[in-house]
């Protein structure tokens, strides 16, 4: 299948790809094969979930994600499709025909999405809270999102956050990882999905 373009409207949209060359799209298939039974790097995204950075900055996000170091004991390093930083901007990182590892048992259907926010110590919910009272950055999210539903018909009860990964009746991990990140707690993907229901 081709990949569809992502609608810029209302959307800042900065190309800052990292290098994602063969050799780490054959660490890609190869985790898929482990992990999903088929052995394939390829991306049909059929849901979107919500991640924020733990950095203060999208090009520390950026810097983390281009390293391909080993998560888990495993390759390929982590990534996501897109960072969308405190003013707007939004950075996309790798095409989103191409997986990426963001988040256990989903990887093989789901954009990621990070949004710079640290904790400072906080919980995930102040986290999430700080970016929902961002205008400039969840409005950037909003517009995102929306586009990214247009382009592969994802139903706003597949964007969903890394803490609720696990209970997604979507998730499977043939390893029998699960995830254990905190971040875009229930009650705050409810409020992203209520506003993205409103009028853009």
């Amino acid at each position: 299948m081709a990949p569809r373009a992502v609608s810029t409207l209302s959307l800042r949209l900065v190309p800052k790809f990292i290098d994602f060359p063969q050799r780490r799209k054959d660490e890609m298939a190869a985790y898929s094969l482990r992990h999903y039974g088929a052995s394939t790097w390829r991306l049909d995204p059929s849901m979107i979930v919500l991640h924020f950075t733990e950095t203060d900055t999208a090009s520390a996000a950026r810097n983390g994600f281009q390293s391909d170091s080993p998560n888990l004991g495993e390759l390929p390093g982590t990534c996501a499709h897109f960072i969308v930083a405190q003013n707007g901007d939004v950075w996309q990182i790798v095409p989103t025909s191409v997986r990426c590892r963001h988040t256990i048992g989903l990887n093989d259907k789901a954009i990621g999405i990070e949004i710079v926010q640290s904790t400072h110590g906080n919980t995930s919910h102040w986290a999430d809270q700080q970016i929902l009272g961002r205008p400039a950055q969840i409005g950037a999210v909003l517009a995102l999102v929306r586009s990214l539903q247009r382009a592969f018909g994802i139903g706003t009860s597949n964007i969903i956050g890394h803490a609720t990964a696990n209970d997604s009746p979507l998730f499977r991990d043939l390893q029998g990882w699960r995830n254990d990140h905190t971040d875009w707690q229930a009650q705050d993907v409810l409020e992203v999905r209520r506003r993205l229901s409103a009028t853009p």
